[in-house]
This record gives structure tokens, sequence and C-alpha cells, in this order.
């Protein structure tokens, strides 16, 4: 089973990266997710797909997101610092950035150095 972090999740790359872990839940799990600061649909991932870390850019939606999944066993991180401790999960197999822009590069790049890119994970297995 692939391990995945989606930075960028309630976007439209990453609800469709979600999409798919839902329709092979034998083959994928979420491991960690980022987002700017839509609370609502990071609320319902968190839900649905469990991940043990989640970040989000702006602190005052994290700070809520925290109190809205209060019942869950989740850490809540904040801020691009948050988003490159997510991007760096050690047990995360495969990173899918889909960040526009610039503030997608330093959690990108935390994961490239990590092992945890795309590229390496697109590989083959022996």
């Amino acid at each position: 089973m692939k391990q995945l972090v989606i930075l960028g999740s309630t976007g439209s790359i990453g609800t469709n990266a979600l999409d798919l872990v839902a329709r092979f839940p034998d083959r994928f799990r979420v491991a960690g997710l980022a987002a700017h600061r839509n609370v609502q649909v990071l609320e319902g991932q968190v839900r649905k797909f469990r991940p043990r870390v989640v970040s989000m850019s702006d602190p005052k939606a994290a700070a809520d997101l925290a109190a809205r999944c209060g019942d869950l066993d989740l850490t809540v991180l904040d801020g691009e610092g948050g988003h490159e401790k997510v991007a760096v999960l050690p047990e995360a197999d495969l990173v899918i950035s889909a960040i526009v822009g610039a503030a997608g590069l330093p959690p990108t790049l935390a994961a490239v150095r990590a092992g945890t890119s795309g590229s390496r994970s697109c590989r083959p297995s022996p």
C-alpha cells in the first residue's frame, strides 16, 4: 500500500488525487494533507481519509480546523513550515505537489530532499 501526502488537497488536482485514493483504498492511504484556507473542504477530507497530519497556510484556518476536528487523532500544523513538515512525513511513499506558484516550492523541495518525490515513486518496482 502506498502512503500519500497531497500538498494542495483542496484544489482541483488534490481533489482528483483523493478521488483516486477513494477508488483504490486497497492500494493507497493518505498520510498527510496540506491546504491554503478552505477549512470546510479540508475537514471533509480529514474525516474521510483520516490522515495523521495536516497543514494549512493560514494560521486562523488551521486553528478553526483543529477545533472542528478535536474528536480525531490529528496533528494540525500551519504556515510554510507546516507544509514542509507534512511533505517530509517519514511514512510517505509519494508526495503529490499541487500548490500553485512559489508557495509550492519549499514543501516540494523538502519532499525531494527527503526522497519522497513523485519521480522516485514512479519507477517500476523490482
